[in-house]
């Protein structure tokens, strides 16, 4: 009896901060929150179970051949997903210094000093390691110690898109087999031509699973490709809104020090250590002609 009550008072307490977590989220990142864990593993049932079985049979060996790698990417992606959360930007330094070092600056909003590359978010209000962005599908700032998992993450879903958007492609073409030039538009504005009864409910369907999986697509390669273009800059986003290009080592250089020295693992699995060589508190800065210049754009 004694073991159900603890039991039963861990259980509650869990529930408890669980519901206190969501009230705290914004309704921004709970909608998204709700699309990363509720609308996307929907989806992948609908391809891997409906849109897939038009060609193989349901758990038969071609079928199986084309699940099984990516229900190991969608493993990755949630794995990393919760490596991001649970890593966090700032990993175990969750305390800034209270000492001004060289190159610190004062955080009004936190009330202690804020080391080079640190910025607040007024989501998590803190202040976070080389921050880059707040990442609402999971309710967390993105930055020195969770960037791997987060890039990581976006890989794995990229390769799980796009192979969804392919089927749903096939899929669009079964469901409008005698379709002509003249008919691009209901392609265009499917809404007005079921609405007109160009097109029935069901090609309507089709039109967008295709249009829904292009777009997830296409969202994440942005997020692939913003990633990408800081690494060659050797910018965070934020930095490279402040036009802060003192950290540009090189590409490879600048790879490595925000996936680590095995930044070319980090895509198989969340579990392969890959060591920072920064402690997020200080940074390695790039040769600059004008060494007295004390710009920030430099220091």
């Amino acid at each position: 009896m004694q073991f159900n009550k603890q039991i039963r008072k861990v259980t509650d307490e869990s529930v408890q901060n669980a519901k206190r977590f969501v009230h705290q989220l914004p309704t921004q990142d709970l909608i998204a929150v709700f699309i990363a864990f509720a609308l996307l593993p929907i989806a992948f049932l609908f391809e891997v179970t409906f849109v897939l079985s038009f060609w193989f049979q349901l758990f038969s060996e071609e079928w199986v051949v084309r699940v099984v790698p990516l229900l190991f990417l969608g493993f990755n992606v949630y794995a990393n997903m919760y490596k991001t959360y649970v890593v966090g930007p700032n990993g175990k330094s969750s305390q800034l210094p209270s000492v001004l070092k060289p190159g610190h600056r004062y955080c009004h909003a936190c009330n202690l000093n804020s080391p080079p590359r640190a910025y607040h978010c007024p989501v998590c209000n803190v202040c976070i390691f080389r921050r880059d962005h707040h990442c609402s599908f999971l309710s967390v700032c993105i930055g020195h110690f969770n960037q791997r998992y987060f890039l990581a993450a976006a890989v794995n879903l990229w390769i799980i898109s796009a192979t969804c958007m392919l089927w749903n492609w096939h899929f669009l073409w079964l469901a409008i087999p005698n379709f002509g030039v003249l008919q691009l538009w209901h392609l265009m504005l499917p809404h007005i031509a079921f609405t007109l009864r160009f097109i029935t409910f069901y090609q309507f369907f089709s039109i967008m699973v295709f249009v829904s999986s292009a777009t997830t697509v296409a969202f994440v390669t942005y997020l692939i490709g913003a990633q990408i273009f800081c690494f060659y800059r050797g910018q965070t986003r934020v930095e490279y809104l402040l036009d802060i290009y003192a950290y540009n080592l090189g590409f490879l250089e600048n790879v490595r020090q925000a996936l680590g020295r095995r930044w070319y693992l980090v895509f198989i699995s969340p579990f392969i250590p890959s060591p920072l060589e920064s402690d997020g508190l200080s940074y390695r800065v790039c040769n600059v002609e004008n060494k007295e210049s004390k710009d920030v754009k430099y220091l």
